[in-house]
């Protein structure tokens, strides 16, 4: 066989359904060659830039079961310290960092704020400005302080060519994995298989979308990635709904021209927090669920209405992990 993506049969390594960084370990052997793997490498870099936050909330850990750091804004409550640098280490714990900023006072006396971490840190801010001659006024510290941290989890990155690319490699992978890499090669693929070199959206076969119906036919929480995938012989065509996190969706347009005598039908769910696929109660087959998705009852292209999708679980998610969940208003 091939690599899945340009057919080279040269280095080949194993290729994931699910990215690594969000926990995936479903492989698919000799799946991609060094370079395309290498190509996909960035979109799923950016995706994983623009997750981060959520995949410090959800405890998501990679191929090394490394949970990332997610930068926080800190406040010190009973202190004038806002907007604090700070981070979320993989084992939930605020790491606090060393600054100093720069102000004026109100009548116009250009002013040096630090706050740090340790005693010697401070003498050594001190010691610094009394050599240069300015005027240093120490600020006690209480013993104890609560420290209050924020960080903001956005869906914006669902529209980026780079989502939309890993959304096509998950459906050509899925479908390698459950159907084997020969099949996965056939031409009636070629159309997915040039996510890889695409500079556009507009050029990719994926639309995101929110389908009120695709939530309520099983139980979603944001540890699952799904793949549903059906053939049609009747109409010729394939599609995948890829489903991130257990909101952020995609239909993926896989083939205009199935040339199978009979249709065939599948799907994959995985668990991001057990690293295991998953068999949940399903209220309809996914040839059903597709129908409906590419029915006048999806909403295609619109952040809102995915964000309004993603919502519920994270809330929920996040009322059992006792963090205070707060929504983004204004433009």
């Amino acid at each position: 066989m091939g690599c899945l993506f340009c057919r080279s049969e040269e280095k080949l390594t194993n290729e994931h359904v699910f990215p690594a960084f969000m926990g995936g370990e479903l492989e698919v052997r000799n799946g991609s060659c060094e370079r395309c793997n290498r190509d996909f490498g960035v979109s799923e870099a950016a995706v994983k830039d623009a997750t981060t936050p959520l995949l410090n909330l959800l405890q998501i850990g990679n191929r090394y079961d490394v949970v990332p750091n997610a930068q926080l804004r800190a406040q010190i409550r009973g202190l004038d310290l806002k907007n604090l640098p700070a981070f979320m280490d993989g084992d939930g714990n605020i790491n606090l960092r060393d600054v100093v900023r720069e102000s004026t006072s109100e009548d116009g006396r250009k002013l040096r704020q630090g706050f740090f971490l340790t005693k010697e840190a401070g003498d050594r801010f001190v010691e610094r400005a009394r050599a240069k001659g300015i005027e240093v006024l120490e600020r006690e510290v209480p013993r104890e302080i609560v420290i209050e941290a924020d960080y903001t989890i956005t869906v914006h990155f669902v529209a980026s060519l780079h989502a939309r690319r890993l959304a096509a490699k998950i459906a050509l992978v899925a479908i390698a994995l459950e159907y084997g890499t020969e099949f996965a090669l056939t031409p009636e693929f070629d159309e997915l298989r040039a996510a890889r070199t695409a500079e556009s959206p507009e050029n990719l076969p994926v639309r995101f979308f929110a389908n009120a119906g695709l939530m309520s036919a099983y139980i979603h929480t944001p540890h699952q990635h799904s793949v549903m995938c059906y053939l049609s012989a009747g109409m010729r065509k394939g599609w995948v709904l890829v489903t991130l996190f257990g909101g952020i969706s995609y239909l993926v347009n896989v083939t205009k021209n199935y040339t199978e005598k009979k249709s065939r039908q599948f799907s994959i769910f995985y668990d991001a927090d057990a690293k295991k696929q998953f068999t949940p109660v399903v209220l309809a087959d996914e040839m059903t669920l597709i129908g409906h998705v590419l029915s006048p009852a999806t909403k295609f292209e619109d952040p809102t209405a995915v964000h309004e999708q993603l919502s519920p679980i994270l809330n929920e998610y996040c009322a059992q992990k006792g963090v205070i969940v707060e929504p983004i208003t204004g433009s």
